[in-house]
């Protein structure tokens, strides 16, 4: 019997292979009605020639592109074309920073960037999430820069930016839709450091600034009908320490428990602070949904007790077949906005990351039932993520999807033509099938979680991020 590989080898420590193929191979029967064009965000290359990256975060980044049509199945994978790729694969090494990976300097460079200390140059390489913004499709990563592409192709188009001419900028790969707008938080370093919130479909001043002397490291923010939610954990950066940059970015911030969490209420109207919360300390990459009840505010958190998770995605600790994953938790937020009371509880203790809702018809609207994710099974929980799991909001109770030597990238809920709930639909996720050495799109009942169809691709699929899943007719 053939032995199966190791996810690290498959799924991280590898480069992805840029092809198209028609017509891929279907097990199972796809839903007539399911028609539409799946592209994910994520990790491409990790291996340059005279380097290799050191985190699952400084990857170049690759588009993967599912066109589903009349029950068969095309497939595209591109590398997204930015100027941190094409001088990686020019020169063989950084020559932009990463998440946590620097350019080699010299010692004249070194001497001369602590003299003259600058932000180095941010890269460009937007490999975290998709988005349409207006009638763009675009590749979003922790930069200000984004990159637009075509849908059909996954060829670039052009770049953008949140902030034009930005400096000493980040941003979240993570923007809230509503009505024409996109939302999305931006971290401005400096002197005097902000949160911001930018609406990227009408560009222009900040609708918001919240002054802060230590920026924490934000992956997303949240927002309600009346309101942004910035929930801040104390993994804490001083300023002064990027200006310097002596160290990749992440590695500048410090987890300082002492300072406890933070959480800013902002209104969304005024753009004024409506309330400010302390809270014990946590970490948390994704929100999951926000709402109103009465004079409380409600959020949903993929949180974690520290920030531990960042340094076990290093590639040195992933290599680690048995590597011990730090569990994130459905968490429940619940402010009081008279009385300034919070408190926090945990929804299930079920491991859940990359969680994903019924985004279209629930955000911002405490009747959804259903957060779905990547987790580690109950009865198997070392190494990296083996399962899918559905958590009941309401309940806490969850239910899985596993295969052996199976590892499933983030869960995608589209709902049926006459769907009633959150349930009532198909969730879709990348699996690296680590047996066989080759990824497939599976199809699962999100009521039963059972496996309704797949599709194969010949090569294994690099472990990525976000995606994003576009219906027949609007591409």
């Amino acid at each position: 019997m053939k032995t199966a590989q190791s996810f690290f080898s498959l799924g991280i420590n590898r480069n992805q292979k840029e092809y198209a193929l028609q017509n891929i191979p279907v097990i199972g029967k796809i839903p007539d009605w399911l028609k539409g064009n799946y592209i994910r965000n994520g990790p491409g290359m990790f291996n340059l020639d005279k380097k290799r990256l050191n985190h699952w975060f400084d990857a170049m980044g690759a588009l993967h592109s599912f066109n589903i049509h009349e029950g068969k199945v095309d497939y595209i994978c591109k590398y997204i074309e930015c100027d941190s790729y094409r001088k990686a694969t020019e020169q063989g090494d950084l020559s932009y920073s990463e998440f946590a990976t620097d350019p080699c300097k010299s010692i004249f460079k070194k001497v001369q960037s602590y003299v003259f200390p600058m932000l180095p140059n941010m890269t460009d390489n937007p490999k975290i999430n998709i988005a349409k913004i207006g009638e763009r499709y675009m590749a979003l990563g922790e930069t200000p820069m984004q990159v637009e592409f075509d849908p059909h192709t996954l060829e670039k188009i052009g770049v953008d930016e949140i902030v034009p001419g930005a400096f000493a900028y980040k941003t979240t790969a993570h923007p809230h839709f509503e009505d024409e707008h996109a939302y999305n938080l931006v971290v401005k370093f400096g002197m005097q450091s902000y949160y911001r919130i930018y609406d990227m479909a009408n560009k222009g001043k900040a609708l918001c600034s919240i002054p802060v002397a230590k920026p924490a490291y934000l992956h997303g923010f949240g927002m309600s009908k009346k309101y942004f939610i910035i929930a801040a954990g104390p993994l804490l950066v001083t300023p002064i320490q990027l200006l310097f940059w002596k160290r990749p970015y992440i590695e500048n911030h410090h987890w300082l428990p002492k300072e406890g969490g933070m959480i800013w209420v902002v209104d969304k109207e005024t753009g004024k602070l409506k309330a400010r919360f302390e809270t014990d300390p946590f970490f948390s990459f994704h929100h999951v949904n926000a709402w109103e009840e009465g004079e409380e505010l409600v959020m949903d958190l993929n949180a974690y007790d520290d920030a531990s998770i960042v340094n076990k995605y290093y590639l040195k600790e992933l290599e680690n077949p048995s590597v011990s994953l730090p569990k994130g938790t459905l968490r429940r937020y619940r402010m009081n906005l008279r009385t300034k009371k919070i408190n926090a509880a945990v929804i299930s203790d079920a491991c859940i990351e990359l969680p994903r809702i019924d985004y279209k018809r629930y955000n911002m609207n405490g009747d959804y039932g259903f957060s779905y994710g990547v987790s580690l099974h109950p009865e198997k929980t070392t190494g990296f993520y083996n399962s899918l799991v559905k958590i009941n909001a309401k309940t806490g109770q969850s239910s899985y999807w596993h295969e052996e030597n199976c590892h499933p990238g983030e869960p995608y809920f589209i709902p049926s033509p006459m769907s009633k709930n959150d349930e009532d639909g198909v969730i879709i996720s990348i699996v690296l099938d680590t047996q066989n050495e080759r990824s497939f799109l599976m199809i699962l009942d999100a009521l039963t979680m059972q496996e309704i169809a797949r599709a194969t691709v010949p090569e294994p699929i690099v472990y990525g991020f976000h995606a994003e899943y576009f219906q027949e007719g609007s591409v």
